[in-house]
């Protein structure tokens, strides 16, 4: 079962137009919102200028007889994570990209949509505080958030739902010794490393 992209903004820069078609087709079915698709780099570029809300991009390397870094730079720039769909050898990807995802063109369906899925979830999940101590905080605001870290960790949705509920109930008993200047999501994340560590394969 592939995931599910919920509205997931991609933007999509192919030039190939049935491939493109395919991309899009495949990430529409799986629930995602499609920016593109965009044949040549200067169009993904005004794309990029008036779309502010982008979440993902799958980029083919050659667009037309362009390469597509300046927008790899501009996604870079702005944080948003991306993979490099095409026929493309490493050697084609200039050091600064060496840790972006990569994807064939020989790649079916759900290998993509789940590459697209893990790279957001990644880019959520930096297993770095949330938001930095806002007020008022609410446990039951944080569990998104927690699922996708939990998701980052565990192999499957079950182990990571579990992972959440763990990490709630240990919060209900140490609550008393959370200092009260500490953020409530960054207290979270913590108990969930510590919990993780213990026993990463689930409770015993």
């Amino acid at each position: 079962m592939m995931p599910d992209l919920q509205h997931l903004r991609v933007l999509v820069a192919e030039d190939e137009f049935y491939v493109a078609n395919d991309i899009a087709l495949w990430l529409e079915r799986a629930g995602a919102t499609i920016i593109g698709p965009t044949p040549t780099v200067q169009e993904a570029l005004k794309s990029l200028s008036t779309a502010d809300d982008i979440q993902v991009a799958v980029l083919d390397i050659n667009l037309n007889g362009e390469l597509v870094f300046p927008v790899a730079d501009e996604l870079a720039r702005r944080s948003v994570p991306l993979i490099f769909f095409s026929g493309y050898d490493d050697l084609s990807v200039p050091e600064r990209f060496s840790s972006v995802a990569r994807l064939s063109k020989c790649a079916g369906s759900s290998d993509l949509v789940s590459a697209v899925f893990e790279q957001y979830l990644l880019n959520m999940s930096t297993l770095a505080p949330l938001r930095g101590g806002l007020p008022g905080q609410l446990v039951t605001d944080l569990i998104p958030g927690l699922r996708l870290r939990a998701r980052v960790l565990m192999s499957s949705i079950k182990a990571a739902d579990s992972l959440v509920e763990r990490t709630l109930e240990r919060a209900i008993v140490l609550a008393a010794t959370r200092e009260r200047a500490q953020p409530l999501d960054a207290w979270l994340h913590e108990l969930m490393t510590t919990i993780y560590s213990e026993s990463p394969f689930g409770p015993n």
